[in-house]
Formats: C-alpha cells, structure tokens, sequence
C-alpha cells in the first residue's frame, strides 16, 4: 500500500484486504492461546500454518493431530452479521452500516482443504480420517447458518470438541503418529501467496519506486556514500534498500535483474547492487549479461 497512490483503484480493496488478514491473524492467535493452555489426556500434536502439497497447494489455518483422526480448524474472524447460504455455497455478511457482501463459503473453502489433506495422506499410504471445523474467532459474532454437518465453533469449545471426537481407538502407533508429525513438518513449504501486481492486475508502472525509511514510512530515500538518508526526517540506514528489494519480489513476479533493481531502488552503481543482491541469498540464474535472482523458497500458491 506504501507503493499505490490512494488515488489508485485498488488502493481501497487492498487496505480491507490488510484489515481482513489482521482480523484473521488475530482469530488464529486466540485460538493458539487456548490450545496453547490446554493438556489433553490424548496423544496430541497442534501445528499451525501448514502449507502442503498434493495436486494442488493448499494451506491448513490450523492443524490437530491425533492417532485415531485429524482434525482441521478453518478461523475466520468476520465483523458484522454472517449468513451461510447453500446454493450457491456463499457467506453473507451484513456490516454495521447495513451494507451486504458476499465472501467464499468456509464450508466450501473447508471441504476442499480436507479432501487436499485426505489426498495427501493417501500418497502417503496413511489411513487417517480427515475432520473438519468453522472455528468463528470471538463470540461477538453472530451468525445464521442453515443445517449442516460442519460444525462452527468458538475457540473455548475446541478442546471439549477434540474430546468427543476421541474414541480410544487409536489408528496409528506411536511411532508412526510420531512418524506423520514429522513428516507433515518436513514437507511444510511457507505459504507465499501470487504477486500484488497478478493477484489485483495492477500495472508494474503503477507501483511507486524508491526505498522506505525505516523510521517515518516515507519513499525516496537518498543514497549518499554508505548510507541511506531521509529527506523527511533524517534517518540514516545501510541496509534500508533490503526491504525494497523484498518490496519487489512481493509486488512482481522474478527474476529481478540487476538494472531493474537499480531503477526501483534508484541507485546508478551496478556493482553496489549485485554485491547486494548477491549478499541476499539471491540464487543467479542466466548469463552474466542478463543475469536476474530468484528467490528458491518461493512457491505461489
């Protein structure tokens, strides 16, 4: 958002779009609390943001294990009034100022996560059954739901929830319960979602060039020897274009060549840029003349 002028379109959708992956963080972050606090007298593992792959990516918010089933806890923390309907699979929500907009069903959006993990564990000649639930991160909203078997469920009733569903009939032993916790861990890719400029077909000319002060936000930072200095508010920094160039990789699909990370940062000097991208843990692909970097550990989903 620092690089869209507020004039822009998008500005707009992006800024609820930050308010809404802050609500949901926090609904995500009470629910680790809870779980965090609680001791089941079952083997129990919980694991957070997983990202795994079968015939698509796919990200779990939150992830109970246990030896006889696995249950998968889709958060959503929504203001205002929510209303499910089922055809189409839809939630409603009513805001405060009466205004109705449509969001992606959970329920549909929880039905596919368990059948990618369902997948998952099938390659892995694992037979775990694979639940599901609507964890609705505070009490304060209200929700009208048609009947269905997906249950939606506040934080505190997660543990109780875990409880009824345990039957004392373990399907894995120790060891291979052990065995999946690791596994699942090992295969974890961090999520990355598409870049700004795919995900809201947003002109790359549009975005706003130049390097963020660190200490007042503002773009256009002057390079000046080793430094970096504000003409705002005076800072200096030997390290702020790291966060442009981690700005780009976000905005902008790689590689990212050593001229057009000049022409973002706004530095003339080629080899103060390569050193830097070098420096970066860039990987170099290409020849030397039209070398770019990539960033290995990126897998958009």
């Amino acid at each position: 958002m620092k690089r869209l002028p507020e004039a822009h379109p998008e500005y707009e959708k992006l800024k609820q779009r930050v308010a809404s992956t802050k609500a949901g963080y926090g609904g995500e972050q009470e629910l680790d609390r809870i779980l965090g606090n609680y001791s089941f007298p079952m083997p129990t593992h919980i694991l957070n943001d997983v990202s795994l792959s079968s015939s698509s990516l796919f990200q779990i918010d939150t992830l109970i294990l246990t030896p006889e089933f696995a249950l998968i806890c889709e958060v959503k923390n929504i203001a205002g009034e929510l209303s499910i309907t089922e055809n189409p699979p839809q939630l409603l929500r009513i805001a405060n100022n009466g205004q109705i907009s449509g969001l992606p069903s959970p329920i549909a959006q929880l039905t596919n996560t368990c059948q990618l993990f369902e997948d998952w564990l099938t390659a892995k000649n694992i037979n775990l059954p694979v639940l599901g639930c609507v964890v609705l991160a505070y009490p304060k909203q209200r929700l009208s739901i048609f009947k269905t078997e997906v249950p939606f469920l506040f934080p505190n009733i997660i543990p109780q929830h875990v409880r009824s569903l345990y039957k004392n009939h373990p399907l894995l032993s120790n060891a291979e319960f052990e065995g999946l916790a690791k596994r699942i861990v090992k295969e974890h890719r961090p999520y990355v979602p598409k870049p700004i400029s795919i995900s809201y077909s947003i002109k790359p000319e549009d975005f706003l060039t130049g390097v963020v002060c660190p200490s007042c936000d503002s773009l256009g930072m002057k390079k000046n020897g080793r430094f970096w200095c504000c003409p705002s508010c005076r800072t200096r920094s030997t390290t702020a274009h790291r966060q442009a160039i981690h700005d780009w990789y976000h905005l902008f699909e790689g590689p990212l060549t050593n001229e057009e990370c000049r022409r973002f940062c706004g530095v003339q000097c080629s080899q103060f840029m390569r050193r830097t991208l070098l420096n970066m843990n860039l990987t170099p692909i290409g020849a030397t003349k039209n070398r770019g970097y990539i960033k290995e550990n990126i897998l958009h989903h």
